[in-house]
């Protein structure tokens, strides 16, 4: 941040009574302060997405191919609800942890009561056999999720 200063020197005029009052012109440059706060504000908008996409990521434990569905409704999510993922090789995340099937139904009973909730959110990949997931859902009702979704991709 830069600062002028010019002082009037009264006696270049020629006249002592003026010696005494001296005028100051002080005038501040705000263009560095514009640089730092397009700067910062760079910054943040940079940081904010990323730690709104690394939390998203979190939540939904691993990349999976959603099947696509028609007449699906939009499923009315809290943000605690626990998301258990299942992938093409059949392997079982809750939320970006992973979880052996022998285990299932003790995880998915600690994460319900953990967030206070009775809802549980599957994602599968659309390559998932029936079988499985009819057994994960089971499993689900078992450990107490009286609601269960299943999350789609809309189809275009």
């Amino acid at each position: 941040m830069g600062m002028n200063i010019q002082l009037d020197d009264g006696g270049a005029h020629g006249d002592d009574a003026d010696v005494g009052n001296e005028a100051v012109v002080a005038e501040i440059n705000i263009t560095p302060l514009t640089d730092v706060f397009l700067v910062l504000l760079i910054i943040f908008m940079v940081t904010s997405t990323a730690l709104v996409e690394s939390e998203v990521a979190s939540r939904a434990g691993m990349k999976v191919v959603l099947p696509k569905a028609n007449a699906a409704g939009p499923v009315s999510q809290r943000h605690s609800d626990p998301v258990l993922t299942v992938t093409k090789s059949n392997e079982l995340y809750l939320g970006s942890h992973k979880v052996d099937a022998a285990n299932l139904e003790s995880e998915i009973r600690k994460a319900l009561a953990e967030v206070g909730s009775e809802t549980l959110l599957i994602r599968g990949d659309k390559s998932v056999l029936l079988g499985a997931a009819v057994d994960i859902m089971s499993t689900a009702k078992k450990a107490g999720a009286s609601h269960i979704a299943i999350l789609t991709a809309p189809s275009k």
